[in-house]
């Protein structure tokens, strides 16, 4: 059986035992152990987030002190690999909440159903994405990274530099722009300008005329295609592990 490392973020002490052994029944039926920690507020979860890397983080939105969404921003300004799944009875912040780039939205409303469906997503996503590499040649040798690290590309003409989280340098790749699109369109990148291929699991905003990305960069959109845009985006959502409400 696969290990899994869960963190559970909520003050709700009175929920929290069906919560954790939900979770934890959850992710057996998909062939995985959890192991869960608890912690009752965002500052508990910070301190040991400095020491722990946990694969989902599942967070309450109402929490005394630092509420979810704006710990959930916190994160994603230095920390994209995070995966965060809201669990909360605050559906009027589900659009708030889509803005930090989370893996799913809990209502405790419909817990059960939810729970089940949120991780079912989230474990066929997870093994999607597991072992997806992209190869670059280099003079003599080659370069591989994980897809998942790519934040986007950006068109330099005959070159094109794709951008890394965490790397300051972008690599350059003797490609087009249409050959880069031609390889990732199936692995969710999304062409939101001429210039720019963008990995859609680093959107945190679509407006009418740029892209926030999760680590605040601003990228242009092309105002011709920004419904066609935004369709691609939301689809791409919705074949992933987001619940969409």
């Amino acid at each position: 059986m696969n290990e899994i490392s869960v963190a559970i973020c909520d003050d709700d002490a009175d929920i929290l035992s069906v919560v954790t052994g939900s979770i934890s029944n959850e992710f057996t039926k998909h062939g995985y152990h959890a192991t869960i920690e608890l912690f009752r507020n965002a500052k508990e979860a910070q301190q040991r987030m400095k020491h722990v890397t946990f694969d989902p983080l599942f967070l309450d939105i109402d929490m005394p002190g630092e509420d979810g969404i704006t710990f959930a921003k916190s994160l994603r300004s230095h920390d994209l690999s995070t995966d965060i799944i809201f669990l909360s009875s605050r559906e009027d912040r589900v659009f708030d909440a889509l803005r930090t780039g989370p893996n799913g939205f809990i209502r405790k409303s419909s817990f059960l159903k939810d729970v089940a469906d949120v991780i079912a997503l989230y474990v066929k996503n997870r093994e999607k994405k597991k072992g997806k590499q992209l190869v670059i040649e280099e003079g003599d040798g080659t370069r591989s990274f994980d897809i998942g690290q790519v934040l986007y590309i950006e068109g330099r003409g005959k070159y094109q530099e794709i951008h890394l989280q965490g790397n300051p340098e972008p690599v350059k790749v003797r490609k087009t722009m249409q050959e880069m699109e031609d390889m990732l369109s199936k692995s969710g990148f999304l062409r939101i300008h001429k210039g720019y291929l963008v990995n859609y699991t680093c959107i945190r905003h679509l407006g009418t005329a740029e892209a926030e990305l999760t680590n605040g960069e601003i990228l242009p959109l092309s105002r011709r295609r920004v419904q066609e845009i935004r369709d691609a985006y939301l689809a791409l959502m919705q074949d992933s592990d987001v619940l969409l409400l």
